[in-house]
This record gives C-alpha cells, structure tokens and sequence, in this order.
C-alpha cells in the first residue's frame, strides 16, 4: 500500500506526453493537466483540496473546449433527436461542480491528507476517441485517519492514456 503525503506538497501536475486522437496538442498532450494514472489524478485532486487551489483543481477537470469539442460529439445526449443543447450541458456540468467543489472544501481544506488509493467500480464506457470511467472512488488518510472510500469525483474521462475529471461528486 503506497502513502503519499499530501499537505505542503507542490508541483504535481506534471507535464505529461501521449498520442491521441486527432485531438491538438498542447506541450504534446491532448488533455493539457491530464494525469497518466487514477492514482496521480486522486494524489492531484487531494493536494488541490487541502490547499483549497481551485486552480489545481481545474486543471486535473475537463475543460469547457474538450468538454463540447471533443467529448461532447461522441456521447448519446448529443444525438439530434435527443435535442439536448451542449450549452445547457456545460452550465450543468460547471454549476454542479461548483457546488460540489465547495461541501469538499469542507471536508478536506487545511487537513492533512495521505493518499491510499483510487478506484473507478461502475462499468466502463467506451466511445470511439475515449473511455469514461465511472462510480470512482478514493481511500485516503484525514488527520491521521483512515477513512472509508469516498466519492470526491464520479467519473474520469481516458482518453488514451490522459485522464481528466467530467465534475467533482456533490453529495
């Protein structure tokens, strides 16, 4: 079981590569922010909540352009029939972020944290550019505690190898 304190920790956005899709790249990765593993992704995610860096946070969470430019077109909402506006679906997307980023604040702002691990249970969803993973979930230490997995974020999009955040859980 590998530990990784959390607090006072900076710099873990590191700058990654990969290849995918005919996505543009930025610092040769199509997900700029994107993490290499669920593990990197939840240590990130923790560092950015015990700190209360909603910048972090953002960075690791898809972004309005790779929202509706590259994940959007691919996902059945976006199906002419359903008639479900991609501008709609990005102010749901953010509004319920915001609000779940703010009851985490909290929980985990100014705590020491100590990663144990990170684990996605639903069902995986593959669409042609990218795999959503879903019902996600993260085992860490609180103060010194162990605490029960919890659902900090819900889904994480994989898109080769880069994982980004869809929203972060609200409760």
């Amino acid at each position: 079981m590998r530990r990784t304190s959390l607090i006072l920790v900076s710099g873990l956005l590191p700058i990654l590569s990969g290849s995918c899709g005919d996505a543009p790249s930025v610092g040769g990765q199509r997900l700029p922010g994107s993490a290499g593993s669920l593990a990197e992704l939840a240590t990130t995610v923790l560092v950015g909540l015990a700190a209360a860096d909603t910048l972090r946070l953002e960075g690791v969470r898809l972004t309005e352009i790779e929202h509706n430019e590259m994940v959007w077109p691919e996902l059945p909402a976006s199906a002419p029939e359903v008639n479900y506006p991609v501008d709609l679906a990005w102010k749901n997307i953010r509004t319920r972020n915001r609000a779940a980023l703010s009851d985490l604040f909290g929980v985990y702002e100014n705590r020491k944290l100590q990663f144990i691990d990170a684990e996605c249970r639903g069902p995986t969803e593959a669409f042609e550019s990218f795999v959503v993973h879903t019902d996600c979930w993260v085992t860490l230490e609180r103060d010194g505690d162990l605490i029960p997995p919890q659902r900090i974020f819900k889904d994480v999009l994989d898109w080769d190898g880069e994982l980004k955040i869809f929203r972060y859980y609200e409760p």
